[in-house]
């Protein structure tokens, strides 16, 4: 599958923008939108009992995990507004709630789980004063293109964790094009010694910058990519998927769910061994859903992450 491109040159306002120019500004934060990286529409305090909140939430949602296009026990929904659009992941996952919530509050963890997205080249956590930070680097799934990747970085903050709730959020105050308050909320509670039941949050709103951008990708390399809510019946009785930003969304929401899933189902092997193993895993779980999460082969998003890793590590890919 080649690699999505965008218009090489083009004006706004009256002023041309160089060719170069447009094109890695656009594969910059096209790659950080699709991230689903900036979070402003999530709430940005729990409710007053979050983990009664989310216990609710799951015995709500019971028909829709037993019961969907997904073959587990997950509900995805999403919205649209002028300028915004939100999604969430609830699932029920067989990891014990202790293996979850040892996972978020470690820093490196968090990075090599954010490292299996195809669009996530770098993750280095580390501390300041008051905060643990993570600095992300990405951009398109291809990253040979120079300046078309963006550093981000967050705060990372346990805001809850006992034995019956984990609440951890990613928060940004700036980011590509002018965009702001980036933020990403995972929740966990417990089900029983084996099983949990795990919520990701996700949305993002952006400026004109932004905007443009996306709206060019989905006009152009984007424009046949589907999400997975079903919106309609073609005449000839063909199921049709929502479009657009809010499909867009709803892939990585999805993608960043299989993260999940691919780093706590692999525990054992050197650390080389566990990354290999869950980079494969990753790739494996999102080809079962290849209509919307197909974007490169094994051999090639293998490829990818090697030459990432041994850029991380100095040296040359």
């Amino acid at each position: 599958m080649k690699p999505h491109t965008l218009p090489s040159c083009g004006s706004r306002h009256g002023s041309v923008w160089p060719c170069s120019a447009k094109t890695s500004a656009a594969g910059v934060i096209v790659a950080a939108l699709l991230l689903g990286l900036s979070m402003p529409a999530l709430p940005q305090e729990p409710p007053a009992d979050p983990a009664a909140a989310l216990q609710a939430k799951h015995i709500e949602l019971q028909l829709q995990l037993r019961t969907n296009d997904f073959g587990e026990p997950l509900s995805l929904n999403s919205r649209e507004d002028s300028d915004q659009v939100a999604g969430n992941v609830h699932a029920e996952v067989s990891h014990p709630f202790a293996d979850i919530a040892a996972t978020f509050t470690s820093a490196r963890a968090v990075c090599e789980l954010l490292f299996l997205h195809l669009n996530v080249h770098a993750c280095q956590p580390s501390t300041t004063a008051s905060d643990t930070m993570l600095t992300l680097t990405v951009g398109p799934k291809r990253a040979q293109a120079p300046g078309t990747r963006y550093r981000m970085d967050y705060v990372l903050r346990v805001e809850t964790a006992t034995a019956a709730y984990l609440r951890v959020t990613l928060s940004a105050a700036q980011g590509p094009l002018l965009t702001r308050d980036y933020r990403i909320v995972f929740e966990a509670v417990p089900m029983d010694s084996r099983h949990s039941f795990v919520h990701l949050g996700y949305a993002y709103s952006y400026g004109t910058l932004a905007s443009i951008a996306m709206k060019t990708y989905l006009a152009t390399a984007g424009r046949s990519k589907i999400g997975f809510t079903v919106v309609g019946q073609s005449p000839d009785g063909e199921v049709q998927y929502v479009r657009g930003e809010r499909a867009a969304l709803e892939r990585n929401v999805i993608r960043y769910y299989l993260a999940v899933r691919a780093y706590l189902g692999v525990t054992k092997g050197t650390a080389q061994e566990q990354m290999a193993a869950r980079l494969r895993t990753w790739f494996a779980l999102t080809e079962r859903y290849a209509a919307q999460l197909h974007e490169l082969e094994l051999g090639e998003y293998l490829q990818e992450k090697h030459d990432d890793l041994a850029r991380d590590s100095g040296e040359t890919p």
